[in-house]
């Protein structure tokens, strides 16, 4: 894979995301961007056409099915690197998977009208392809949803460990998105009452091992959840400065 070399999860990694798609708060803090985001592009576009959607690094699929089962998809199409993770993925008669090398140029099966990719591009040597990819995968009017991990600086041994190459800066990621022909909808860092924790996750993880997700008891899952939702809905009023992971939407123009 060269220049645009893929660093993949670690495959233990996979039944640690699978145990989270069940109301872990990360997972549905995600989520709950990513429907907000939809939500108001089908209202601002007053949209009627079917959406054909594809969840680009799907992982073990959990995120892409719950979009599938919250909106009224035409198609959608689960596409992940690692055959390993689209194993996991439980059948589906209204979903379709699919292994794509997501570190070269590809070309989907159809032109969807939204696309998702939550926490992927952080494993890509190189983005720029893939992000050239994305747009001219995508159809015109059509929406892109991503998200990333935050800050440069909190780089950490844990970041290594699950395969990242970098984390992004809002605005950096922003010119990269628009210079690719994307037009920014909304755009900003999220899990903002999270960051001041984060230096902990700096240091304690050089010695990390394996990358559980932290437990947490129900009551604080469900305040996390909550704290979510409450920054979501203000994100439009409120410029967050900070946080530990960006989340966008942006769209491809008509042309």
């Amino acid at each position: 894979m060269s220049e645009k070399t893929l660093n993949t999860i670690p495959s233990y990694h996979f039944d640690a995301l699978k145990q989270i798609e069940d109301g872990y708060w990360w997972f549905e803090g995600r989520l709950i961007w990513a429907k907000r985001f939809i939500r108001q592009w089908l209202e601002s576009l007053s949209f009627t056409d079917p959406i054909f959607y594809v969840d680009l690094g799907c992982g073990t699929g959990g995120f892409g099915s719950e979009l599938n089962h919250s909106f009224p998809m035409e198609t959608t199409l689960l596409v992940d690197n690692s055959p390993e993770a689209l194993q996991r993925i439980p059948e589906n008669p209204k979903i379709q998977k699919l292994a794509v090398d997501l570190t070269a140029p590809f070309t989907l099966p159809f032109k969807p009208n939204l696309i998702t990719c939550m926490d992927v591009i952080e494993h890509l040597k190189d983005d720029t392809e893939t992000l050239k990819s994305i747009y001219n995968n995508l159809k015109p009017d059509g929406l892109f949803i991503l998200s990333v991990p935050a800050h440069s600086f909190l780089y950490s041994a844990w970041d290594k460990a699950l395969g990242h190459y970098r984390r992004y800066n809002k605005w950096g990621l922003i010119e990269r998105l628009e210079n690719t022909g994307f037009t920014i909808r909304a755009a900003s860092y999220g899990w903002s009452f999270l960051f001041p924790a984060a230096p902990y996750r700096f240091f304690s993880s050089k010695t990390q091992e394996k990358l559980e997700y932290p437990k947490v008891s129900p009551r604080i899952n469900q305040l996390l959840i909550k704290l979510a939702q409450m920054e979501s809905k203000m994100a439009p009023w409120v410029p967050y400065p900070f946080g530990t992971s960006i989340f966008i939407a942006a769209t491809k123009e008509s042309k």
